[in-house]
């Protein structure tokens, strides 16, 4: 009786929905940014980062580098992209926040222009994606700034996804990564 109930609930912490908050933001002017992702307001990454030379060098909380070669050669970059390609589609998105503050002092037009059509084609993209993902809310704000020169970019998403798509994501693309990593050491060898 007992393991019954331990197995039920081990079962149900399984495939229980976790709700994670994910943030992202980016100024494309200074190659800076930060991500952090939360799940039910416990802090599981906060990093800064800076992009330059092909290279993402991400800094956390403790002051703590780390650098990731953007090439696709690299065993991170294709362990995070065979991961988000798995677990893309198992996401129940809930709510997402899109802001962009766009400007260029020396031209108000430029601005305008860049600002609406920032706004017109997130906004595009959200309302493709949230067709298919009913029970979903968007919301897209774009900030023209005529005084200064700036282009950022910040996002916030609320979205579930169970412990076991998690961890099946994980071993899906670790196994892949390996898979992908032989086949470019096999291209490397000389015939």
């Amino acid at each position: 009786m007992v393991i019954e109930i331990i197995v039920s609930v081990v079962l149900f912490l399984i495939f229980l929905p976790i709700k994670i908050n994910f943030l992202f933001y980016i100024n494309l002017l200074m190659n800076r940014g930060a991500v952090a992702v939360q799940v039910y307001k416990f802090a599981i990454l906060q990093d800064k980062f800076k992009i330059a030379d092909g290279q993402v060098t991400a800094k956390n909380q403790r002051d703590k580098e780390k650098t990731i070669d953007l090439s696709q050669e690299d065993k991170s970059v294709i362990f995070i992209q065979n991961f988000v390609n798995d677990v893309i589609h198992k996401i129940v998105l809930n709510q997402t926040y899109v802001g962009i503050e766009i400007g260029n002092k020396d031209d108000a037009m430029v601005t305008a222009v860049l600002s609406g059509t920032a706004l017109m084609v997130v906004d595009l993209l959200f309302a493709q994606v949230f067709s298919r993902k009913s029970g979903s809310v968007h919301d897209v704000d774009s900030e023209p700034l005529f005084c200064q020169n700036k282009l950022v970019l910040c996002m916030q998403s609320n979205f579930y996804l169970t412990v076991f798509d998690i961890a099946f994501g994980i071993l899906k693309a670790y196994l892949k990564t390996l898979k992908r990593l032989k086949q470019i050491e096999h291209e490397k060898q000389p015939c």
